[in-house]
């Protein structure tokens, strides 16, 4: 029987250790692999080419997929393979799929009350290509869970129970790989993340912590515009405590100590691993 493995690779240095675990370890030689990116639109320069390093230093043969979406009723998300070239890189991903989202309802640009943006960006789309090479439902998705990750994000329980999701960097290691154990891995390695991986995935992603959003912008973003645009046309906020994006923005520019906000209260989000 054939066995089928969608490896998740969210452009960060914990998903990037898993999928090189897994195409050098024998104990994946069974299965039929399927190395997949889900672009947002929203990801930062370094992060590309971090993706780029993955593919030329070790030869992953990486999927790089973005989602489609429809205003049409009915028509839920399917997935289309880009490139390095004609990957989006200027937000109109996550604009199209909020849009999707609210074609039969008003549910509003994506924040803590509905986090919908991993599901409607990552997985859906994941599942389509997945579903689509496949030619079956019936595969099973490598996530790259490191140890910080545990006890709040996922269990060693939990991963015995589910038969659908692997998380290697925990399970296959004597010691369990978390940030430690990358940074030796990665001083090791031809290439580097470019940037600290508080900064990584989605510039402005509304699961990250105050601290971490403004130090964001204060490294520099793109898409100060792009959430004014959007807040503007939905009329709800993306980030924690109903606060909108120039809200942030101000209290970077006002020279406020970053000390005075909490680096706690950030979620994890399924783009990070």
């Amino acid at each position: 029987m054939r066995k089928y493995l969608a490896v998740l690779v969210s452009g960060g240095r914990s998903s990037a250790r898993m999928a090189r675990h897994i195409q050098t370890d024998p104990k994946y030689e069974e299965y039929e692999k399927l190395y997949v990116f889900c672009n947002t639109g929203q990801e930062r320069p370094e992060t590309i080419q971090f993706l780029k390093d993955m593919v030329y230093h070790w030869n992953i043969p990486l999927n790089i997929i973005e989602g489609v979406y429809s205003l049409e009723k009915g028509c839920g998300v399917k997935s289309k393979l880009v490139d390095f070239d004609t990957m989006d890189m200027k937000g109109r991903v996550f604009s199209e799929m909020i849009a999707h989202v609210n074609k039969n309802k008003w549910v509003g640009v994506p924040n803590q009350a509905v986090p919908y943006c991993s599901d409607y960006l990552k997985t859906r789309v994941s599942h389509h290509f997945s579903k689509l090479i496949f030619g079956t439902t019936k595969y099973v998705k490598a996530l790259g869970y490191r140890k910080e990750d545990m006890p709040k994000r996922i269990t060693f329980a939990e991963l015995k129970e589910d038969k659908t999701r692997i998380a290697p960097n925990l399970t296959d290691f004597e010691t369990p790989i978390g940030n430690l154990e990358l940074n030796v891995f990665f001083d090791n390695e031809p290439f580097k993340l470019g940037i600290h991986s508080k900064l990584g995935n989605c510039e402005l992603c509304n699961k990250k912590s105050d601290l971490n959003l403004i130090e964001s912008i204060k490294y520099g973003t793109r898409f100060i515009d792009w959430h004014v645009n959007e807040e503007e046309i939905y009329g709800n906020m993306f980030f924690r405590g109903n606060l909108s994006i120039m809200d942030l923005v101000n209290m970077a520019n006002s020279g406020t100590q970053l000390k005075m906000f909490s680096s706690s209260g950030g979620d994890g989000c399924v783009c990070n691993f």
